[in-house]
């Protein structure tokens, strides 16, 4: 049952005979822990003074703190002790506090008792703090206490807890000065009912410190220096941190780096950067796990032949923090603005503290150049792969160069004119394609496929082999090639080819396209239409665009033989094209390099930076990369989603520029001054996986 409430007057609502002989109780004090509770009046100096009667015999009396005498148990209120808080950091939890829960625990009868927990909501499940029982309110009502101190389990989390931390902290304690407050100030602040002048104590303000009692919301203070928090990770499975972690970007894997000998741990684990590394597929980012097997292949020292067959490397067997910094630093450098970023990357060696490696300031990088010489005449056009790079010349002979060494490897006649264009398969020498060279062969003779055009009128298709030379020494490996066949049609010189697993495209002077069958070597069909030389075609699938001296772009099919779209902007003559995804990017003799989207036939962006005709492109839709090169013998750099010129190379050739190609690491380009130039930007670092 509820305790009785005392009633007010101006004189205690007591007669005057009583008030002569009982002790007065001068102000009531509540508190939102406990029930309120009375103290006496200034007792007089001397018990002469005091004049009472003894209560009647049926009346329980009680013991009153600072009072002389004990009182009738109907003047007082009894309230409950104040809880003991606790806070244990390896069994914590945490304070789901809501505005809404009942201020009040629903016990039996009216009784109004205020109870510090039923503050604290509790569910099925949940923990709340150690020491404060949970009871359920059935009747929500306003809480007593201040919404700003609570705390949920949603978002913020964090910082309402340092607010708990802050605002109970013990230097706030003892602040406030008591407040002692008169009979008519408790009826004007509403504490007392006009209609039976009974005080509500749940809304009386808490008690002062003074009297040994909790000030506000006290009973829920934590000592915040006894706070050290709760590792979640650490406590999760190893395999399963990780997974959390591989979620994450790159700053935020370096701030995990510093947060704890934990964190750096796990932060610096294979698996992380491995996914960190994956994330950046879309921007062009890869690997050919394959290369690990032949890296140390085709080198003096290594006998091919004797040599047991190099199994594929697991995934995580690579390291993918070493490879992922290798591969920011080549965007660093191709990008041609100094990015501490990644000097900055702290060493997984460091301790948790992320030491960083000591780095020089950062400064624009300079390809390492390379000049290759051997034709006789102007080179015309150029491919390369991994390890070779293969040259087309106005002398009329084709040549192998190395990619890594620079030395001309074998040189290849077949035409009676200039070589004006080829393809080849990239890679064709790679031993896990598996390319033998036939039914008996040694299984380290390898074949390739290639096609090559000329002024001549004719493509000669090229079968390639690489194996043991004549004068065989140990590791020592040559390429030759044999033709395999000639395909005729064009009355006009081959300008350019296109090759994939199906098709052979070419076009010509003549101003049509061809496309072969590249098993049957048959001719497919024939396309016509424009009204001046093909310069330029592109294969993607079963659709050829093609690119003409008469200003237009012509998109065909190859199934159906007919022409899906004609593109036209270009002011003078188209020179070159390039055909990837959905993307078609020209360049023209206006000095101009537009990009089309080949479904909507639209002009998307028009480049800008060239002083003459734009004769070769390349560009790489993912990453978003494209080179170019032109006449006025510069190569530039653009980037493609921008439009942006992010690079441009002078003095690379002091002629023409025929043609340029590029892949991670290098760019290379072919002139009318005789020399293929190679950039190299991964000079120092090891990019063998790369691609």
């Amino acid at each position: 049952m509820s305790s009785p409430r005392p009633v007010l007057s101006s004189q205690h609502n007591v007669p005057a005979s009583e008030a002569e002989r009982t002790p007065r109780f001068s102000t009531f004090y509540t508190t939102g822990l406990g029930s309120p509770f009375l103290t006496t009046s200034e007792l007089p100096e001397t018990s002469s003074d005091m004049h009472f009667s003894p209560p009647p015999a049926s009346e329980e009396l009680e013991d009153i703190d600072g009072a002389f005498a004990a009182v009738p148990r109907a003047f007082t209120v009894t309230r409950p002790p104040s809880p003991t808080p606790t806070f244990r950091t390896d069994s914590y939890s945490l304070i789901n506090w809501s505005p809404d829960i009942a201020a009040y625990a629903a016990a039996a009868g009216d009784d109004r008792t205020p109870r510090c927990s039923t503050a604290f909501r509790g569910g099925p499940s949940r923990r709340t703090i150690p020491g404060y029982p949970y009871a359920p309110s059935p009747t929500p009502t306003t809480s007593p206490l201040k919404p700003s101190r609570s705390l949920s389990l949603g978002i913020g989390i964090l910082p309402r807890i340092w607010d708990a931390l802050r605002d109970g902290s013990p230097g706030r304690k003892g602040k406030r000065r008591a407040v002692f407050p008169s009979s008519s100030s408790w009826r004007e602040a509403g504490y007392v009912d006009d209609g039976d002048d009974s005080v509500d104590y749940a809304t009386m303000l808490p008690l002062d410190g003074e009297e040994g009692e909790l000030i506000d919301d006290e009973a829920c203070f934590i000592d915040v220096r006894a706070v050290t928090g709760i590792d979640i990770i650490a406590y999760l499975p190893t395999e399963l941190a990780l997974y959390l972690l591989s979620y994450l970007d790159i700053p935020a894997i370096l701030a995990c780096l510093r947060v704890s000998r934990v964190w750096h741990r796990l932060a610096q684990d294979n698996s992380v950067w491995c996914a960190l590394f994956r994330q950046r597929e879309v921007d062009g980012w890869g690997v050919d796990l394959q290369r690990a097997r032949y890296a140390a292949m085709w080198t003096k020292s290594y006998n091919a032949l004797n040599a047991p067959r190099m199994p594929v490397p697991a995934q995580l067997e690579v390291d993918w923090y070493s490879t992922y910094r290798t591969r920011k630093e080549l965007d660093r450098r191709w990008s041609g603005t100094p990015n501490a970023s990644f000097t900055q990357m702290p060493t997984l060696s460091a301790g948790a503290s992320g030491g960083m490696e000591p780095q020089e300031a950062p400064k624009f990088w300079e390809p390492t150049v390379t000049r290759l010489n051997g034709h006789m005449d102007s080179v015309y056009c150029l491919e390369f792969d991994s390890t070779h790079i293969m040259t087309g010349s106005r002398d009329r002979t084709i040549k192998v160069w190395s990619l890594k060494t620079g030395a001309c490897l074998a040189t290849f006649a077949g035409h009676r004119g200039s070589v004006l264009c080829l393809k080849f398969d990239k890679d064709w020498d790679a031993e896990h394609l598996g390319n033998a060279a036939g039914e008996g062969a040694d299984v380290w003779m390898r074949k390739g496929f290639m096609v090559s055009g000329s002024s001549d009128c004719s493509i000669v298709v090229w079968d390639l082999f690489k194996g043991p030379a004549v004068d065989w020494e140990e590791g020592a490996l040559a390429v030759t090639a044999q033709a395999k066949a000639v395909l005729r049609g064009h009355t006009g010189g081959v300008l350019d080819l296109r090759i994939d697993s199906k098709w052979i495209v070419s076009c010509s002077k003549d101003a049509l396209i061809r496309v072969w069958n590249r098993n049957t070597l048959g001719l497919h069909c024939t396309f016509r239409g424009h009204e001046g030389p093909v310069n330029a075609v592109g294969l993607q699938g079963n659709r050829v665009v093609s690119a003409s001296g008469d200003g237009k772009m012509m998109l065909w099919d190859i199934s159906t033989g007919e022409r899906l779209r004609t593109f036209e902007g270009h002011d003078r003559g188209l020179a070159c094209i390039e055909f990837k995804d959905d993307l078609i990017v020209s360049g023209s003799n206006d000095c101009k390099i537009k990009v089309w989207s080949a479904v909507s036939g639209a002009c998307l962006r028009t480049l800008v930076g060239h002083d003459l005709l734009v004769r070769a492109l390349s560009f790489d839709p993912r990453s978003g990369r494209l080179v170019s090169g032109s006449y006025d013998k510069t190569v530039k750099v653009w980037d493609l989603h921008t439009g942006r010129m992010v690079r441009e190379f002078r003095g690379c050739h002091t002629s023409h520029i025929f043609d340029v190609k590029f892949d991670h690491r290098r760019i290379v380009s072919t002139s009318h001054d005789q020399n293929v130039v190679v950039l190299d930007f991964a000079e120092g670092l090891d990019a063998t996986l790369l691609i």
